[in-house]
C-alpha cells in the first residue's frame, strides 16, 4: 500500500534538487520523446501526467508547437516551479495539480497523453488506465514509460542483507503491464524494455540523488533514520557492506533501472473493420 500523502510531500519537497538529480529520469524522457517523433502525430490538445519541473513540458511544446499542452502533477511545487519557468513564453502549457488515478479531465478530451517515470508511483495502475481511456478522444494515444522490477535490484539485495523491511519500492513487470492495456480495451498495444545504469563511487551519492528527486521508498512505515542510535548506525554500516559487494572491476558501484515502454490507442468507434464487399445492416431497421 502506497501513502499518498508522503508521495505528494517527497516530490513537493524535492522541487528545487530535482533537475540536477533526475539523471535517470532526464534520459528516460529524452528517449520517449525520440519515440513519439516516429509516431507522426499531429494532436491538438496533449495531457503530459507527472510533468514534474517541466522537461517533458518543454519537449512536447517544442515538438508539438501548436498543440495545447496541459502539465499535471501531484505536487503543487513541482507545478509552481514549472510555472514559474514558463513565465516569459508566449505560449504556456496549463496547470492541473491531480492525481494520475483520478485524473480532473474531462471526458473524451485528449489526442495524446504522455507520461514519464511516473506510473510506478501509482497505487491501482488499472485505475490510471481506466482514466486514460476515459479522457482520450478516440483515436487518442497513450505514451508512457514505468520502472520494471530490476530497478534498484542492487539496492534491494543489500538491504535484504540487513532486516526484511521494504525499503525499496516494488515494481510492476512488463508483460503484467500489457495485460491491463488489453484488459481495458487498448488497441495496437506495444510494450518494450531496456535496461540503464548508472554509476557511483559511492552508495551515499545514490541515496542522496534518490532523496532530491523525491523517489525515496514510498511505504507507509517509518522513515529512516541512520543519523542517531547506536543500531541504526549498525544497520547502515551493515548495508553499505553488502553493496560494496556490487563493485564493479572498474571500481564504480552499479544502480539498474529497467526501464519499460508503453504505447497503446483508443480505438475509434467510427474505426469500421468490415471488409468493404459487405454491407451491415441492424435488425431494428429490418421490416
Amino acid at each position: 500500500m502506497l501513502n499518498k500523502k508522503r508521495i505528494s510531500k517527497d516530490f513537493s519537497n524535492a522541487a528545487d534538487t530535482y533537475d540536477a538529480a533526475a539523471i535517470v529520469q532526464q534520459e528516460i524522457c529524452d528517449r520517449a520523446l525520440e519515440r513519439l517523433q516516429m509516431l507522426k502525430l499531429e494532436p491538438s490538445t496533449i495531457l503530459d501526467i507527472g510533468s514534474g519541473t517541466g522537461k517533458s513540458v518543454r519537449g512536447l511544446q517544442t515538438q508539438f508547437p501548436k498543440s495545447h499542452v496541459i502539465a499535471s502533477d501531484v505536487a503543487m511545487s513541482m507545478l509552481m516551479y514549472l510555472n514559474q519557468m514558463q513565465a516569459s513564453l508566449q505560449h504556456k502549457a496549463s496547470i492541473v495539480c491531480c492525481d494520475a488515478e483520478k485524473l480532473s479531465i474531462k471526458d473524451e478530451s485528449v489526442d495524446l497523453i504522455f507520461s514519464t517515470s511516473t506510473f510506478q508511483w501509482c497505487e491501482d495502475l488499472n485505475l490510471v488506465f481506466t482514466e486514460c481511456l476515459r479522457i482520450l478522444k478516440p483515436d487518442g494515444v497513450l505514451v508512457f514509460t514505468s520502472f520494471g522490477p530490476d530497478t534498484l535490484k542492487e539496492l534491494r539485495q543489500s538491504w535484504a542483507c540487513v532486516d526484511q523491511q521494504d525499503h525499496v519500492h516494488q515494481f510492476i513487470d512488463m508483460h503484467h503491464i500489457g495485460d491491463l492495456l488489453l484488459a481495458n480495451n487498448y488497441t495496437d498495444p506495444v510494450v518494450d524494455m531496456e535496461l540503464i545504469t548508472i554509476e557511483y563511487q559511492y552508495v551515499r551519492q545514490l541515496l542522496k540523488d534518490l532523496k532530491d528527486t523525491g523517489s525515496r521508498s514510498k511505504f507507509d512505515i517509518e522513515e529512516d533514520n541512520f543519523s542517531s542510535g547506536l543500531m541504526g548506525k549498525n544497520k547502515f554500516q551493515q548495508f553499505e557492506v553488502a553493496y560494496e559487494s556490487h563493485r564493479q572491476k572498474n571500481g564504480l558501484l552499479p544502480a539498474s533501472y529497467e526501464i519499460i515502454y508503453g504505447y497503446a490507442r483508443k480505438l475509434s468507434l467510427t474505426n469500421d473493420k468490415t471488409p468493404a464487399s459487405e454491407v451491415r445492416i441492424p435488425i431494428s431497421q429490418i421490416k
